[in-house]
């Protein structure tokens, strides 16, 4: 088991967040999955920052790139905020897209508990919510996070 002082000093992770989307927007189930980096601001610090990609599939399919923070909440429960931009493919540009653009402003969240740790590696649950205020689309996603920090 990784003690809550070894995790601490493990400045960078790459985690993968992989699950079922629902789309409130369109009312779809579908998958989806999320990959980001983040960097520790210091050694001890509960504060991250990073940048993330996600990709969703459903009737239609769209990714996201985005910059952002994380925050430890408490020692195994993270939450994170991520700004970014998602992009729609021409299939999915539905008339209710109030601007028609492939390109819009996205807020992504994340809470995930580290429930399971081994040396450097942890997993547990997660739920994300993004939403494109613009683009028409707000999703929810339960699913699993697994992540490396060195």
């Amino acid at each position: 088991m990784l003690h809550a002082e070894e995790h601490n000093h493990a400045r960078n992770e790459i985690g993968l967040s992989g699950g079922t989307i629902y789309d409130f927007d369109h009312s779809r189930w579908g998958g989806g999955v999320h990959l980001h980096y983040f960097r520790r601001l210091g050694e001890h610090s509960r504060w991250s920052l990073g940048a993330g990609v996600e990709q969703v599939w459903d009737d239609g399919r769209h990714f996201t790139l985005a910059l952002g923070t994380k925050f430890e909440m408490l020692e195994k429960l993270e939450f994170g905020l991520m700004p970014g931009l998602t992009f729609f493919s021409h299939d999915d540009v539905h008339d209710d897209h109030e601007h028609g653009a492939d390109a819009q402003f996205s807020l992504h969240l994340e809470l995930v508990y580290d429930m399971l740790h081994w040396k450097y590696f942890h997993a547990g649950p997660a739920v994300d919510y993004s939403w494109v205020p613009l683009g028409g689309d707000a999703h929810i996603m339960l699913g699993v996070h697994a992540a490396v920090c060195f």
